[in-house]
């Protein structure tokens, strides 16, 4: 039988290191974990991707950001997107009009959506949040400044957690680190400086 090496983010021992980041960024919105000490030749993305999906759990590839190679590795079927339980999309490129994630039932508000935005640099640039709720200090707001991410996909984010507890949740990757927006955040301004 033949055997095959699996590098960096395809071995569990280097995904579950990538779960507990991501347990800690979705405990305390707003803030960003480096991932490239588990990334070897990835991206933050397709780290996150291979963390979190599996053989039974969907994923929708707006903007075709997971190679082919990757994409065979993920073994994740692919779903239209108002069944896809998880999105990957290009963050600067603004979801259209017609863009509506699935946001979950009463019944079962954990099937909404996961969108995961890739964007250029998480930390600086011109588009910042103010994110407030659960996990952030109560005396004050979490400002994160983002480059890369176009702030229509804020706005409408709005929208799709303005019925709680429907909603979708957020994870902004750049090339090597991560940032979580749960529904339960709520985000005061997003604004240009």
């Amino acid at each position: 039988m033949l055997q095959v090496d699996l590098a960096g983010i395809w071995q569990d021992e280097v995904q579950q290191q990538i779960f507990r980041q991501l347990l800690s960024c979705m405990s305390n919105p707003g803030t960003i974990a480096d991932l490239s000490l588990y990334l070897g030749e990835s991206t933050a993305l397709v780290g996150v991707l291979a963390t979190l999906l599996d053989n039974t759990v969907t994923l929708y590839d707006m903007h075709e950001l997971v190679s082919q190679g990757d994409r065979r590795f993920l073994n994740s079927p692919t779903a239209t997107l108002p069944e896809a339980r998880f999105i990957a999309a290009h963050g600067a490129i603004a979801p259209d009009a017609n863009f509506s994630p699935h946001l979950g039932t009463l019944a079962s508000p954990e099937l909404g959506a996961t969108i995961v935005l890739q964007g250029q640099y998480l930390g600086s640039g011109e588009l910042t949040l103010n994110l407030t709720g659960p996990g952030i200090s109560s005396a004050k707001e979490n400002k994160v400044a983002l480059n890369g991410f176009h702030g229509a996909w804020f706005s409408r984010r709005q929208e799709w957690v303005s019925a709680f507890p429907l909603g979708i949740d957020l994870i902004l990757v750049d090339a090597t680190q991560v940032m979580i927006i749960p529904r339960t955040t709520q985000i005061a301004d997003a604004g240009t400086r």
